[in-house]
């Protein structure tokens, strides 16, 4: 019988070199040994009979490879117990790996080679792993994931190294594509078993196994792995970006995962509660994701490029989340998966601020953000390095002309990226969740009052049950909403970065012209530097043309948080973080008052809402707590507020920045309860004084001077509010005794149904305008009690005297009884505070004996008992006090009265040329207008530009300065009136 050469004793001969392996190194890292007579009595795998057998001290390199090899491929025929009889590949060379480096110091020569033999036959593994079917690497390298500690470093390293070995050996294609076909399958175990979690279920190890992919810059190429695989295709819809597994770690929160799922949390209800532990939970998921984040993006400029544009591709698909409609239902089926969860959204939010920790106080790099991005086209975002997609069409501060060309820099860097991006996602998750958490909170007060009427009547029937099932989920809903939003070290890097983007908003506005032009040679047009400089005017002198493409958003973002903050009683770091208070104060008041800086009369009025919040005191119809600031008294900008809010103020009713009606007046309500704060305080009392002189000395200038027209305003809200109110009031009391006396019992029930909607509505209605109306007099009560002379101007004097004259017969005369509701409180309806407010604004205005005149020519309203109905009304509701100087108006109005009819009765005969066209009185200034060639009085006009600067014969513009007076005419008319009052004289 002829004997089988081994094919491996030639490798014997090379055994005795001096560069070969010790045996006995071999068996004590790879646990197995080639001498027959040697391994008996050792816990290690004797290959004799599979290799070759030999007691040579010292191994050729080939043969331990051979051995090596071969040891690998006895997987499926091994059997014993200990790590010399490990069946799997990957486990196995790992466990020789890590014994490798622990000897590799007192032996390194030897380890060394026999370590590149491990990585080869790992990376073989890796390459070739149907050479080992069927094991399972992906499951292998999972549990060697799991099983490592924090302080075995050699798992990581043996990954790096293995990693690097697969790159190093085939090309770099083959390589990624090899390495995705083991990790792809870790990687979908590892997602399968987020989705199963929530906060409190998921396991700290998820992150653990995850860093091993991004921990080493060598293995740059785990990452790439990484990030492919959690990348849908280009054209996902933002809901897909969930099914990522960065998308399942995003979903993780105190929220439901999906926008259908069920709230999990605060099931325990009471309204104002926290959980500080699910705080805690939160807050560590979201750093661990924000950490994973941010390895990805340190790990090579490739998958950093990569890592962005997935952000910058999920902002994208989203970006309907930011639509108005979208906070207002989610029950509408076509849109229920296109967009992804306010859970998904709010943790990238998170995750995103946590990035711009380097940008806030005290590194400021936000310094560094270029207001040129949002210019960039989308032709031009690869060649200067901008990931966001679709930026040029950002709604921006101020417009662009047709056709004309943006500025733009030559290269974006990634703190511009990041600051852009950042705002975005609090525009698409943050603040659509804000607008939900208030509507839920509306819903739930008109749920509760509903519960609370049913439970005094039935409270055993099917609808109570209902709707107390729905208040428990209504109220389930808004302490998961508020509780996500307000988590401590969430709202603290929150409030950092606004802080930050305050800063920054200011210095991009402030900048000096030269410093732009300096910027406009190098093309980066970044701020550089905090100059921090004074507001000296409405608008800076210098107005730098990239204000075209700063997006509104950043200002909308600071003032959603800031209203978000004043409807919470909580504990948020605002209220003892106070640099960031003269931060947002200066930026509002630069930005609010200035259309040279913001075209959009909208977002100026959400800075003044913004602006509410920084109030020491709440308003009277705030629940919020009280607010520790010192800006209104030590900020040195603070003496620019009166003119910023008057600015505001005006804005919203001028041509062409109009604004629809009601929302007008709610963003006239935190302006009065500003300008009600700025009362208390005189230095900012001295400012409307002074406003009021500029005022008087400017009369007749091209603009109308800013405090004329805030006061021409001031009353025509008046005259509608108080009007609207009793008007609706009328009705309401109609209502209410139709439906005393039983008339509605008669009716159908869909028309009884009716006339409860109607008189709900009117209700709402009526409440409106008695809350603002009461604010509005109020103001006017405050401002006459400093400010006279210019309520008293020839062009404002006759309208302030018919207003208080109509409301004062309206509220004391004969037909009072008109409004009087039942439940006066349930419409905010007060007419005896009312009556008090304006008795005291007749009081003010009473030294000016021209109000006096005008109170007794209001043909309308005034009569001579219109103050004896007053008199009698101020004893009733305890205005006492006031009577006597009622009394003293009351007579001095009438004796104005009397000399002035006699005068009219003199003058009654006046030619029809001496006559003012619009209001038929005797003219004292006659003008003529440029276009129309009609002449009218002087103060008629004036009163008429304040409200439309056009010409009232033919609609042409028109302002004070192009008038011309008519000094023929006026000569004419006082000779005339002179000729009447001397044939009176000697007729008497």
């Amino acid at each position: 019988m002829t004997s089988v050469q081994n094919p491996f004793a030639a490798l014997l001969q090379e055994g005795s070199t001096a560069d070969g392996v010790s045996h006995k190194l071999v068996e004590e890292i790879l646990l197995f040994t080639l001498n027959k007579e040697g391994g008996g009595s050792k816990q290690i795998l004797c290959l004799s009979d599979v290799v070759v057998d030999t007691s040579e001290e010292t191994l050729c390199e080939n043969l331990v490879a051979h051995a090596l090899f071969e040891r690998l491929m006895l997987s499926d025929t091994l059997e014993g117990n200990g790590e010399a009889w490990e069946a799997q590949a990957i486990t196995y060379l790992h466990g020789a790996f890590a014994r490798c480096e622990r000897l590799e110091g007192a032996k390194k020569t030897g380890s060394a080679k026999i370590k590149e033999l491990i990585l080869d036959n790992a990376s073989t593994c890796m390459r070739q792993p149907d050479l080992f079917a069927p094991q399972s690497f992906a499951t292998q390298w999972l549990e060697l994931f799991e099983q490592a500690s924090e302080h075995d470093t050699s798992t990581q390293e043996f990954l790096v190294l293995v990693a690097c070995k697969v790159v190093e050996e085939d090309e770099p294609i083959e390589a990624l594509g090899a390495l995705k076909a083991i990790f792809y399958p870790l990687l979908t175990e590892l997602q399968k078993l987020i989705a199963k979690d929530n906060l409190i279920t998921i396991k700290k190890n998820v992150f653990w196994v995850l860093g091993f992919f991004v921990k080493d810059k060598r293995a740059a190429v785990l990452g790439e792995i990484l990030i492919d695989y959690t990348t849908p295709n280009p054209q996902a819809k933002g809901g897909e970006y969930m099914d990522t597994l960065l998308g399942q770690l995003l979903c993780i929160s105190i929220l439901p995962k999906t926008q259908t799922g069920k709230y999990e949390f605060f099931q325990q209800l009471s309204i104002n509660q926290t959980d500080p532990a699910l705080w805690g939970l939160l807050s560590h998921h979201q750093q661990s994701t924000f950490q994973l984040f941010k390895q990805l993006l340190v790990l090579s400029p490739e998958i950093k490029r990569k890592t962005m544009q997935w952000i910058a591709n999920c902002l994208d698909a989203n970006v309907s989340r930011g639509h108005l409609w979208n906070s207002m239902s989610l029950n509408i089926e076509q849109t229920m998966y296109s967009t992804a969860s306010d859970a998904f959204m709010t943790s990238l939010c998170a995750v995103l601020t946590r990035l711009c920790a380097p940008l806030c106080v005290p590194s400021l790099k936000v310094l560094l953000v270029d207001p040129t991005y949002c210019a960039v086209a989308d032709n031009d975002r690869q060649a200067k390095g901008v990931s966001m997609l679709k930026a040029h069409d950002e709604t921006c501060l101020l417009p662009t002309a047709e056709g004309e060309e943006r500025l733009t820099a030559e290269k974006y860097n990634f703190v511009t990226e990041i600051f852009y991006m950042t705002h975005k996602c609090f525009e698409l998750a943050n603040r659509p969740c804000i607008e939900r958490l208030f509507r839920v909170m509306r819903e739930l007060q008109n749920t509760q009052t509903a519960y609370e009427d049913v439970l005094r009547s039935d409270p055993n029937n099917d609808l109570t049950k209902n709707l107390y099932r729905m208040l428990m989920e209504q109220m389930q809903q808004v302490l998961s909403i508020r509780n996500t939003l307000s988590e401590p070290t969430n709202d603290k890097e929150m409030l950092k970065f606004l802080e930050a983007s305050a800063i920054w908003l200011t210095e991009v506005a402030l900048m000096p012209r030269e410093s732009y032009e300096q910027a406009l040679d190098k093309r980066d047009f970044a701020p550089q530097i905090h100059r921090n400089l004074e507001l000296l005017s409405d608008t800076p002198p210098f107005v730098a043309p990239y204000m075209q493409s700063v997006p509104e958003s950043i200002i909308d973002n600071i003032s959603a948080y800031l209203n978000f903050c004043r409807r919470l009683n909580g504990d948020q770091f605002i209220h003892i973080y106070y640099s960031v208070h003269d931060a947002f104060f200066k930026m509002i008041l630069l930005f609010m008052g200035s259309s040279g800086l913001v075209k959009n009369p909208h977002l100026r009025a959400k800075l003044a809402e913004a602006l509410e919040f920084l109030l020491p005191t709440p308003s009277i119809h705030s629940n919020r707590q009280a607010f520790v600031t010192h800006v209104f008294d030590n900020h040195p900008d603070r003496l620019k507020v009166v003119r910023s809010l008057l600015n505001v103020f005006v804005s919203i009713e001028m041509t062409g920045q109009s604004v629809q009606f009601e929302q007008k007046f709610n963003y006239r309500r935190p302006m009065y309860a500003i300008m009600e704060f700025l009362w208390t305080k005189p230095e900012h009392v001295q400012c409307f004084r002074e406003l009021a002189i500029e005022a008087e000395e400017n009369m007749e200038a091209i603009e109308p001077p800013i405090f004329l027209r805030f006061i021409n305003l001031l009353i025509n809200d008046a005259i509608f509010l108080l009007d609207e109110s009793l008007s609706n009031l009328e009705q309401i009391k109609q209502l209410q005794q139709a439906q005393d006396n039983g008339e509605w019992n008669n009716l159908a029930q869909n028309e009884r149904q009716q006339q409860v909607t109607n008189l709900h509505h009117l209700g709402m209605l009526a409440r409106f305008d008695n809350i603002l109306g009461r604010d509005t007099i109020n103001l006017l009560k405050l401002l006459t009690t400093e400010i006279k002379s210019i309520f008293c101007h020839n062009s404002m004097v006759d309208r302030i005297a018919a207003m208080l004259n109509y409301f004062l017969l309206h509220l004391v005369g004969p037909r009072k009884e008109r409004f009087k509701v039942k439940d006066k409180k349930e419409f905010d309806f007060d007419p005896a505070q009312t009556v008090l407010e304006i008795s005291h604004i007749y009081i003010n205005l009473s030294t000016d004996d021209s109000f006096c005149l005008a109170v007794s020519q209001d043909g309308r309203s005034y009569s001579d008992q219109l103050f004896g109905y007053a008199e009698t009304i101020l004893i009733r509701i305890g205005g006492g006090q006031l009577i006597g100087d009622m009394s003293d108006i009351a007579a001095k109005v009438k004796k104005m009265g009397d000399q002035y009819k006699e005068e009219q009765e003199l003058l009654a005969d006046a030619p029809e040329d001496y006559l003012d066209p619009i209001i038929s009185s005797l003219m004292t200034d006659p003008v003529i207008l440029p276009s129309s060639k009609v002449t009218v009085d002087r103060s008629t006009i004036a009163r008429h530009l304040l409200s439309d600067q056009t010409d009232p014969f033919n609609r042409e513009p028109l302002t004070m300065d192009k008038v011309k007076s008519n000094v023929a005419l006026k000569q004419e008319i006082e000779q005339w009136i002179e000729g009447k009052r001397s044939a009176a004289r000697c007729k008497s």
